[in-house]
């Protein structure tokens, strides 16, 4: 009797599918969250680019404007446009504005923005931590 009950078990496939399923399901989500990540961080580096892009434009409006615009005007105004839509980016967004001492363009004034941003995990229960992405590039305001 046992013998004919291994033999029954053996050839009985109902229910591998599930059992193929449970051995393959960690490792396809595993890679589908791990494809959103790699998204998200393309995404939020890109995302930095344009903010940066969009500072140093607003900047030199201003400035053309006969606006004051100092190191914190250009931090704060970074990070509403980081917060903002279509970027959207959480809070741990940071912004450093540094002079540069001696321009590379006779005549003008040589600022650098640099930006710090940790884009979101998705990936909590790999115990994966997304790495801090940084933009940087210089604003060039004319001295008139």
């Amino acid at each position: 009797m046992s013998r004919n009950l291994l033999t029954r078990l053996a050839e009985d496939k109902r229910g591998s599918a599930l059992v193929e399923f449970a051995l393959l399901a960690p490792i396809v989500f595993g890679l589908f969250f791990g494809i959103i990540q790699l998204g998200l961080s393309m995404q939020s580096q890109n995302s930095l680019r344009g903010i940066a892009s969009d500072t140093a434009r607003w900047a030199v409006v201003e400035y053309m404007k006969q606006n004051e615009v100092d190191d914190d005007a250009i931090r704060t105004k970074a990070l509403s446009i980081a917060t903002s839509a279509p970027y959207s980016l959480n809070n741990t967004v940071a912004v450093t504005i540094t002079p540069v001492a001696t321009p590379r363009v006779h005549g003008t004034f040589e600022k650098n923005i640099r930006i710090d941003y940790t884009p979101p995990n998705v990936l909590p229960f790999f115990n994966f931590t997304s790495q801090q992405q940084s933009f940087e590039r210089p604003i060039f305001l004319l001295d008139e």
